[in-house]
C-alpha cells in the first residue's frame, strides 16, 4: 500500500525516535494528494506549540491499520509543516516506499479506562478490573494486588462502552493469555494479555474511539 492511498479520518501514530528515546503522538489523516505521493494530517499541539518532527537525526515511522487489515507501517517518512490555502497548519507525510505489515506485537493500543470485572477462566470469582487499553492482538486491565493472576493464565474481561456522540453501544467478550505482569506502585497490577482469537468489529470499535478522541482533542 502508498502512502496517499491512506483514507480521509483514519487514525494514525507517528513513531519519533531519536537514538534510544521513542515518542508515539497520534493524529489523523485529512485527506491525499496521489500527484505528490503525499498525505497531509492534523497538527499535534504540546504546551499550545505545533510539534515540528524538526530535530537532527529524527526518525519517524507511520503506523496505522484498516478494518480487517493486519496493523502496517511506513518507515522512516518525510514529515513538513505545510500552510494551507486558508492559513491552517497541517503536516505533509510523504514516502515513496510503500507499507509492510506490522508484527502482531506492534498493533495499535487504544486507551479505554473503563471499569469491568475479571475472571481467570470460566467458573472463577469474579473481580473488579480497570480496563486499560485494548488493540486488535491484545488487552490489558489494572487490578488490585489481592489478585493472584499469572503468565499463561486465561482471562475473561467484558468491554461495554457507549459512545455519547454516535449514540453507538459496543459489548465484546474478551479472552485473553497473561503475557505480562507488572506490580504497579499503588497497591495495584498490570495483566497484559494476547487475545485467544480474533474479535469481530474490535477493530472498527478502536477506530470510532480513536476518531472520537482525536476530534475530543481538537475541539480542546
Amino acid at each position: 500500500m502508498r502512502i496517499e492511498e491512506l483514507p480521509e479520518e483514519l487514525p494514525i501514530t507517528l513513531v519519533a525516535t531519536i537514538g534510544p528515546e521513542t515518542l508515539e503522538l497520534t493524529t489523523v489523516i485529512q485527506e491525499a494528494i496521489p500527484k505528490k505521493h503525499l498525505v497531509t494530517a492534523e497538527p499535534i499541539y504540546r504546551n499550545d506549540k505545533i510539534i515540528s518532527f524538526r530535530a537532527k537525526g529524527l526518525i519517524v515511522d507511520l503506523v496505522t491499520q484498516l478494518p480487517d487489515n493486519p496493523p502496517i507501517i511506513f518507515k522512516n517518512i518525510t514529515v513538513h509543516l505545510m500552510k494551507r490555502e486558508d492559513g491552517s497548519l497541517c503536516y505533509a507525510l510523504t514516502t515513496l516506499a510503500e507499507s509492510k505489515v506490522l508484527n502482531r506485537r506492534g498493533s495499535f493500543r487504544c486507551f479505554v479506562g473503563i471499569p469491568s470485572s475479571v475472571q481467570a477462566g470460566g467458573h472463577s470469582a469474579a473481580h473488579d478490573a480497570m480496563i486499560k487499553d485494548v488493540s486488535t492482538t491484545g488487552f490489558s486491565v489494572t487490578c488490585s494486588d489481592e489478585t493472584d493472576f499469572h503468565v499463561n493464565q486465561v482471562l475473561h474481561v467484558i468491554l461495554n462502552d457507549y459512545f455519547e456522540e454516535t449514540a453507538e453501544s459496543f459489548n465484546f467478550h474478551l479472552y485473553g493469555i497473561i503475557v505480562r505482569v507488572e506490580e504497579l506502585e499503588n497497591n495495584k497490577v498490570v495483566y497484559g494479555c494476547r487475545l485467544n482469537s480474533r474479535v469481530i468489529g474490535l477493530d472498527a470499535y478502536i477506530m470510532k474511539k480513536e476518531r472520537l478522541r482525536i476530534k475530543k482533542q481538537r475541539g480542546s
